[in-house]
């Protein structure tokens, strides 16, 4: 045998030792790249993100009626930030802009829309523009009357100043109409998820009903049923349960000296310790009748964004304070 023959055997093994490695590592490869594109195609929040709705609201209360009937179908952006005031909002260019990535504009009815809802509409022509109060007949608010009649109702005054309530959100009674509306507009919008959105509605209106019933539970049986306030935001709530708001200002008009006069008196006369005031709203005036009658300033706000557990807590703070000042 010559060497040439000799060394032919190591030689035929080594190439079949290179040829299995080269097969080997090409497998591996091979497989980390299908589980690695099986992974992305297997991320849901991804995909969910991408087919969510894009919906707008003006205030923080609506993103929560929003979030519970669309669930995680919708992203929601509010124009009215946080501790701002709805009365005299500006939206920001970047807002205006961002619009133009909405599927819809939910409104409810706040002063800043009447100013703004062409503009907001021009932001993004395709954009739908909900009215999420339609049907909802608005209180009428009387600037600075403070008689024994309640300070909302439905009539002609005359000469004295009036404005429409817009504080729809505050009466449990109303948001189920919001609810209707907005449920509504995401099925037009999303036909194909509508057992979704229906199923959240559904469950969202029982919230609703429970929340009704713990609020009339709180409030039962309150012989002092009167309260002042700042800022007349509950009127609704108010009405909704046989209560009286006497507010400070309307407005914006804080009262006059003559005004603020009537104001302490009848606080007096009522036993009334407490004047309510939110935190969003500088209220001098409330601080200046809490001192006359030796009382204080408790802020609650309207505009809290656990719009549910909100309202609850405002009740059983009302039946608290309301307890207190009768048993005096």
């Amino acid at each position: 045998m010559n060497s040439s023959q000799k060394w032919l055997p190591m030689i035929l093994l080594t190439l079949i030792l290179g040829i299995n490695g080269i097969t080997g590592c090409t497998a591996t490869d091979t497989t980390e790249t299908v589980n690695s594109e099986t992974k992305k195609n297997d991320n849901p929040e991804q995909t969910n993100h991408q087919d969510q709705l894009d919906i707008t609201v003006s205030i923080v209360p609506q993103e929560y009626f929003v979030k519970k009937i669309g669930g995680d179908r919708v992203r929601v952006n509010v124009m009215v930030e946080p501790g701002a005031v709805p009365a005299t909002y500006e939206p920001k260019p970047q807002q205006l802009q961002a619009l133009s990535q909405a599927e819809a504009y939910i409104g409810i009815g706040v002063p800043f829309e009447t100013v703004w809802m062409s503009r907001i509409s021009q932001a993004n022509p395709k954009m739908l523009t909900v009215d999420s109060t339609e049907g909802i007949e608005r209180l009428t608010m009387i600037a600075h009357d403070h008689g024994d009649h309640e300070h909302h109702d439905h009539h002609d005054h005359g000469g004295q100043e009036t404005t429409l309530d817009p504080h729809v959100w505050l009466s449990p009674r109303l948001v189920k109409i919001q609810a209707e509306k907005i449920h509504q507009t995401l099925v037009k919008l999303d036909p194909k998820h509508q057992e979704i959105y229906q199923t959240n509605l559904n469950n969202f209106l029982q919230e609703i009903e429970v929340l009704d019933s713990q609020i009339k539970d709180n409030l039962a049986d309150l012989k002092q049923r009167k309260f002042i306030v700042f800022h007349p935001a509950w009127g609704y709530f108010a009405q909704e349960y046989n209560l009286t708001q006497v507010p400070v200002e309307i407005g914006g008009q804080e009262p006059s000296a003559a005004e603020l006069a009537e104001l302490i008196k009848e606080a007096k006369k009522e036993k009334i310790k407490v004047i309510f005031a939110q935190p969003e709203l500088s209220s001098p005036s409330a601080k200046t009748i809490a001192k006359e009658i030796k009382g204080e300033v408790l802020l609650i706000s309207p505009l809290a964004a656990d719009w549910s557990n909100n309202l609850l807590e405002v009740s059983q703070t009302f039946a608290k304070v309301l307890k207190e000042e009768k048993s005096q």
